[in-house]
């Protein structure tokens, strides 16, 4: 990597940076999550306390990556439970330790506002991925069912 990774939490003047990473993940995964469901999402990042925040990937000023979090009281714990919904890194960036740094970044703010589980889904069908977070994870045998499919 030509420069120091710098992982953090976002700001407001992150907002360019986290769109233009949001709709690459949407491109690959072959979705497109409306513009007013995207302007939410972001303006709910930015209140504090909203249990709902982005974590991004920096080398040089340039962003190469991002996770969305969320957190939640669990029923089973006295803490509560955080909820990686996406992590994704620039096409051009993978391969370079940008996603386990992210998902490092993930961890460590969930320490830091008492949440030690951090739970996530993954795509049956790409076993590339599965095996990434095989790497840093434990998997469980719980299967995820919806209520009803994605809208978008």
């Amino acid at each position: 990597m030509a420069g120091a990774l710098t992982i953090r939490l976002a700001a407001e003047a992150d907002r360019e940076s986290w769109e233009r990473l949001w709709r690459g993940w949407q491109q690959h995964m072959a979705g497109s999550v409306p513009d007013d469901i995207t302007e939410r999402c972001w303006q709910t990042m930015m209140l504090p306390d909203s249990g709902l925040w982005a974590v991004l990937a920096f080398a040089e000023h340039q962003p190469l990556g991002f996770a969305n979090v969320s957190r939640t009281p669990f029923a089973w714990t006295a803490e509560p439970v955080v909820f990686l919904q996406d992590l994704y890194v620039d096409p051009q960036a993978r391969g370079r330790g940008i996603g386990s740094a992210l998902l490092q970044g993930v961890y460590a703010h969930a320490d830091a506002i008492g949440a030690p589980q951090v739970f996530w889904m993954v795509d049956e069908d790409d076993p590339e991925l599965q095996a990434f977070y095989q790497r840093h994870a434990i998997r469980t045998p719980y299967n995820r069912y919806m209520r009803r499919d994605w809208p978008w």
